[in-house]
């Protein structure tokens, strides 16, 4: 008991140390995974030696992940400070009156008040909503861009920490994953269908989100560019609004739609709404599932809860977490009713 005892102790211990890094230790090892092919072929070229090869990797995933995604956000600096600015200075110096010449507002509030009069649409105060709506946005968007620049140096930290961890990954990952399932009481059998279910998650929902997101910025990109509005930019925040779910890409097109729909421009708010309600969505509606189901072989209902749940647990990184979590919980239900099957039919037979 006194053994028992110290070994929880030891573990407590351990992990209060590495937890204010689990998140990135988690997502460490899902890169390892993805690039352990990259791996075994440097193994090969550098004549099974691990460190030189691991190095090798490293290098490969640093250089296809750090220097696109610097050429991206150099790209998106300008096109993003001439967005957020142009936001503050709307912001300043709108004048909800302003919005009083917009004769399309009065006919539709006109056509409204006709025909469905118990709706009491003149006691709303449309116009000052759209108003502090269009603020609320503008604020919200200039905030998240406040927040990223703030935390510029942890996520730097970050980054230099998972390169680190992911050369020991490589290299050891292999004798660290020996020396658990050495420790595990299972069956060698129930051990590796554990981490391959594991695995085939992680690929499939990391791959999934990031090339369905990668596809709805492209293609809501081009529907904004066609429209006018800068689509470097504000295709990139699609991207990024696509991992949150239900609303989604909603968050950028709805709002873009509005704006060109009040500011008299009706013909591209239609194609926009169209080209963003139909490829934009459809690519989301169509790929996603299909990732999700190929990779945890479960109902697409099942991953929807998911994620939903695994976003209100764990915000963001729920996306990632809640289909990991669904498939631990289905792996272990499965090799319940394996170890147990016996009792389980004789209770039916009962």
């Amino acid at each position: 008991m006194f053994l028992i005892l110290l070994l929880l102790l030891s573990l407590y211990l351990g992990f209060s140390i590495i937890e204010p890094f689990i998140h990135t230790m988690i997502f460490t090892s899902v890169l390892a995974v993805l690039f352990a092919p990259v791996y075994q072929w440097a193994l090969g070229v550098t004549k099974e030696r691990a460190t030189v090869a691991s190095l090798m990797t490293v290098c490969i995933i640093v250089f296809c992940l750090l220097l696109p995604m610097t050429f991206l956000a150099l790209a998106l600096i300008s096109q993003g400070v001439e967005s957020l600015a142009a936001l503050n200075s709307w912001i300043t110096t709108v004048d909800p009156d302003a919005l009083d010449k917009l004769d399309m507002l009065d006919k539709y509030q006109a056509w409204i008040q006709k025909e469905l009069p118990f709706l009491r649409i003149n006691e709303l105060d449309i116009q000052g909503s759209i108003v502090q709506y269009s603020k609320e946005f503008g604020q919200m968007m200039l905030a998240a861009g406040t927040e990223v620049v703030r935390n510029a140096a942890q996520l730097i930290l970050h980054f230099l920490l998972m390169v680190f961890i992911l050369f020991y990954f490589l290299r050891d990952g292999g004798k660290m994953v020996e020396f658990l399932k050495h420790l595990s009481p299972l069956r060698p059998r129930q051990e590796d269908y554990i981490i391959d279910s594991l695995k085939r998650v992680a690929r499939g929902v990391l791959m999934g989100c990031l090339l369905v997101a990668v596809l709805q910025g492209f293609a809501g990109g081009i529907g904004l560019a066609i429209v006018g509005i800068p689509a470097f930019f504000w295709g990139a925040m699609m991207a990024l609004a696509s991992l949150i779910p239900v609303l989604g890409t909603g968050l950028v097109w709805v709002p873009a739609v509005a704006y060109l729909f009040f500011s008299g421009d009706w013909k591209m708010a239609t194609f926009l709404a169209l080209w963003c309600g139909i490829f934009v969505v459809g690519i989301d509606t169509i790929l996603r599932p299909i990732f999700m189901r190929e990779a945890s072989r479960v109902s697409t209902f099942y991953i929807f809860l998911a994620i939903l749940g695994g976003v209100y647990t764990f915000g963001m990184l729920g996306i990632f977490y809640g289909p990991l979590i669904l498939s631990f919980v289905m792996v272990m239900l499965h090799i319940y009713m394996e170890e147990y099957a016996d009792d389980l039919n004789d209770k039916e037979d009962c």
